[in-house]
């Protein structure tokens, strides 16, 4: 990522979120992820998983001790949310100013 981002003073930021959806993406979907990143004024990252018509469902054992994921997210980044597109599949996105 400090390729990509070079001299982008929340570089840490960006990661820690990117990795909390990438996470989210391998656990809700069997198929390929895509990481998009821009960088102008401002960091916009963007997972998209292909989770299709068909998510899988699974019996999920969550630590109570682990951190929320989503808590994570919304301490660290400026903006976030989340598009489900009609074939199922979902982006998860970020925004972080300088």
């Amino acid at each position: 990522m400090a390729a990509l981002l070079p001299g982008f003073g929340r570089l840490a930021d960006v990661e820690l979120v990117l990795t909390e959806f990438v996470t989210s993406a391998i656990r809700s979907s069997d198929a390929d992820l895509m990481i998009t990143v821009e960088h102008s004024s401002e960091v916009r990252i963007e997972v998209h998983d292909q989770r299709g018509q068909y998510p899988r469902v699974e019996e999920t054992h969550i630590d109570p001790a682990a951190p929320d994921g989503l808590a994570i997210v919304s301490a660290v980044a400026d903006r976030f949310g989340a598009r489900r597109h009609r074939s199922g599949d979902c982006t998860a996105w970020a925004v972080f100013s300088q």
